[in-house]
């Protein structure tokens, strides 16, 4: 190879690694899935946690058949406890890879949350 076809490609290798990113920020969603008096609940296990993943090409979210990711999660992380009807104190963490060079983003999403069993 010559010196100009090396240079170039160490340079195109710098740019790509500069433009790709990768990200890790936590939120919150609320403080509960659904209206609880203070002592209105019962916990009812350790702490639940669940994870999914979104691609967007483009910046569009490839869609997934089963639902809101959302809702995935958090029925995923009740299953968890036997008994438990909600989540208190949870939160959600998300993850992002970016890809400009291939516009590709991936996204990983993970709730965590206390599992309750509400008071009737």
């Amino acid at each position: 190879m010559t010196k100009k076809v090396l240079l170039s490609c160490v340079a195109l290798f710098a740019v790509m690694l500069t433009l790709t990113s990768c990200i890790s920020h936590p939120g919150v969603i609320q403080d509960k899935s659904k209206p609880i008096n203070q002592n209105g609940y019962t916990v009812v296990g350790d702490e639940v946690s669940a994870t999914e993943c979104m691609v967007s090409i483009f910046g569009v979210p490839l869609s997934d058949l089963r639902g809101s990711a959302g809702r995935r999660m958090y029925k995923n992380a009740l299953e968890q406890a036997p008994g438990a009807d909600a989540l208190i104190e949870y939160t959600t963490d998300t993850k992002v890879l970016s890809l400009p060079v291939l516009p590709i983003q991936v996204f990983w999403y993970t709730l965590t949350g206390t599992p309750v069993k509400v008071n009737q």
